[in-house]
């Protein structure tokens, strides 16, 4: 699955699949708490990670563990239908309309927004740099915005658990526009340092002019 798909899908089918679960579970008390536990754990958990920049390699897994954000608030939102307490019924009604309601407006009548929002954070290209280094290319804007560019993040996988990774370096490249695979990276691994090149547009004529850059690793590597 792509990410545009796994949004979707958490926007659309989530929020049903948490009623299926506590209408299959309601004379199981005991499996609904230990699934919210383990849903509220997770969640907080990718939250972590993402505030310490910490990653899977896999881009699917990371997806899908961002999207159980809204999967945990579809149960907890549905957890309080299921409750005696009256104003917390009430309050999580209220709740329930808005946010499932944004959801799927944004998942029918937004797609399109939804579609450059998800397109913000996907990789255009991926790339092993050496066993413990990953190399990410994502494009800054789109053909609406008044601002295009490249963005690039090095990754460094985690020496003791290999699939996890976590960021090293950020750099955008404002009024770097270039095709997807367009740009050449090179690592020299005894300098620790990576060049890039392309033609990329120009914003002058629109015609294409040559462009490079080195990021050096040296002093940015943290062992894990």
């Amino acid at each position: 699955m792509n990410p545009f798909s796994i949004t979707l899908t958490a926007l659309w089918i989530y929020p049903i699949l948490s009623l299926i679960f506590f209408a299959l579970t309601k004379k199981i008390p005991k499996i609904r708490q230990w699934v919210l536990k383990i849903s509220i754990i997770l969640t907080v958990l990718t939250i972590l990670a993402l505030l310490f920049k910490l990653s899977t390699i896999s881009i699917t897994v990371n997806w899908l563990l961002v999207s159980a954000f809204y999967l945990c608030l579809s149960l907890i939102l549905w957890w309080s239908q299921f409750q005696p307490n009256k104003f917390l019924k009430i309050t999580g009604t209220l709740l329930m309309i808005g946010t499932f309601g944004i959801g799927y407006l944004s998942g029918t009548l937004g797609i399109l927004g939804v579609g450059f929002i998800v397109a913000d954070f996907e990789t255009d290209k991926v790339k092993k740099l050496d066993d413990d280094i990953i190399y990410k290319e994502y494009s800054i804007g789109n053909a609406i915005s008044d601002y295009r560019g490249t963005r690039v993040e090095i990754y460094k996988t985690v020496a003791w658990l290999p699939v996890f990774e976590y960021q090293i370096i950020k750099k955008e490249y404002y009024n770097v526009i270039a095709y997807p695979d367009e740009i050449k990276v090179s690592y020299e691994p005894n300098k620790h340092i990576i060049y890039l090149s392309a033609n990329i547009i120009s914003l002058n004529d629109g015609g294409r002019e040559k462009w490079s850059d080195s990021i050096n690793l040296n002093k940015r590597i943290t062992r894990y």
